[in-house]
């Protein structure tokens, strides 16, 4: 590949927290800043592997997942744009993201209603919001442009990596959106895995009892 993998940044198994202390132990759920100071990238150190480079640079270079503040939330409700609760996880440009919401260009910010919309989510950002996005670098545009779109042979398809990649980094859908994990949602998601293992262990004993019975 022409583009080499971004180094991990601190704080969780990819992206990490944007100016959030870097984790200095393997515990499943890092200490996160407040809500609103949330902000990570979808760039991990395997994504080479399975993702073109043109991809890779987009994620590590592009975009930030990041926890919607009451300030993002007013802002979205002013509009009169789709429902956002505090802590909804979006996806955003990072280049300009310091300018007021009617300063930047389309699709800057994008709320995915779940970690498996997050890739049709970017990209529709780099058809939409790239081209027309003014306070990326025009350097960073042309190295973009540069970069090769086909993937490495032999991989899975890239959604599914997305999908696989969005949950090491400790993202979890709910009823409002996508939300970063806590240990409460996390074990609410652990309480459902165990009741469908449970429903499953019942149906296959249900289906041996009656196999004996006919035999």
């Amino acid at each position: 590949h022409g583009y080499p993998p971004p180094p991990p940044p601190p704080g969780l198994p990819g992206g990490g927290i944007l100016g959030g202390p870097p984790s200095h132990h393997h515990h499943p759920y890092p200490q996160l800043p407040p809500s609103d100071q949330r902000r990570m990238l979808l760039a991990m150190p395997q994504d080479p592997e399975s993702l073109s480079d043109r991809q890779c640079f987009v994620r590590s270079e592009f975009v930030e997942v990041f926890a919607a503040s009451k300030k993002d939330v007013a802002a979205r409700h002013s509009k009169g744009a789709q429902k956002l609760v505090l802590g909804q996880v979006g996806i955003r440009c990072m280049h300009c993201c310091h300018l007021r919401p009617k300063d930047r260009a389309e699709r800057a910010v994008c709320y995915p209603s779940s970690i498996s919309r997050i890739y049709q989510t970017v990209a529709d950002m780099q058809r939409f919001h790239f081209e027309q996005c003014r306070e990326i670098p025009d350097e960073t545009r042309r190295l973009y442009k540069s970069l090769k779109t086909t993937r490495p042979r032999g991989v899975g398809s890239p959604q599914a990596y997305w999908i696989q990649s969005a949950k090491l980094l400790n993202l979890v859908d709910s009823d409002e959106g996508i939300r970063f994990r806590t240990n409460d949602n996390n074990i609410k998601g652990e309480e459902q895995e165990n009741q469908n293992q449970d429903m499953e262990v019942s149906h296959h004993n249900r289906c041996n009892h009656g196999n004996d019975e006919r035999r």
